[in-house]
């Protein structure tokens, strides 16, 4: 078998992290302290996850100061990465028989450093990682390319042999911004536009390896 790429890249929140409990219980927090209670249906904020959060939390608090509701948000958050986000299943296993064969791995995400690196740490996947790339280590977020080429940079990669997961419509045009392919993932529980047309659809990680060679 031909190996077709040697990076892969992933998105955070829905594609190797669930981190769905984790901003649920987070914004019913904060629509309690400062929304007297009226919560926005959890099925909406299942949408929450991808976008940059404070453009979510201008949204659902607009009268509140942005750097306020953000600190709340982060501060809130922070404790609940422990008890509140959870691994896909086979992710960690899959990935480790891809280490072995000579991929190397890295994480382009919208969540700021310091929160991706506990993700990281709370999935189990901080050691098999050899680059992450944050909110806070790009001028331009995605979907602008920025991220993507700068961990394939970092890796010694190239754009032509890289592949990137996501789970929306924000990956996939990252990934088109930056000429990579994208596999988009279905295992979370926003649904996905039957427009967009990735390179790849994946419902489990064990379906991931067979993309990856010729």
């Amino acid at each position: 078998m031909n190996r077709k790429y040697d990076v892969i890249l992933f998105d955070m929140d829905g594609t190797i992290a669930d981190t769905d409990p984790m901003i649920l219980e987070t914004m019913n927090i904060l629509y309690d302290k400062f929304r007297g209670g009226v919560r926005t249906p959890k099925e909406q904020v299942a949408y929450f996850s991808g976008p940059p959060i404070r453009g979510t939390l201008k949204k659902e608090f607009p009268d509140l100061d942005e750097d306020f509701i953000f600190n709340q948000f982060y501060e809130t958050s922070k404790d609940l990465y422990y008890t509140h986000v959870f691994p896909y299943p086979h992710c960690r296993e899959v990935l480790l028989e891809l280490k072995k064969e000579g991929f190397r791995f890295g994480v382009v995400t919208n969540k700021i450093h310091d929160l991706a690196e506990v993700t990281l740490k709370v999935i189990h996947l901080d050691d098999l990682m050899d680059c992450l790339i944050a909110f806070d280590d790009v001028t331009k977020i995605k979907p602008d390319k920025e991220g993507i080429v700068k961990a394939v940079e970092a890796l010694g990669g190239t754009l032509e042999r890289t592949l990137y997961l996501g789970d929306n419509e924000v990956d996939l045009l990252t990934a088109d911004n930056a000429g990579v392919d994208c596999a988009l993932v279905y295992w979370g529980p926003r649904v996905l536009s039957e427009t967009l047309k990735p390179k790849y659809k994946l419902n489990s990680y064990l379906e991931l390896k067979e993309k990856l060679y010729d």
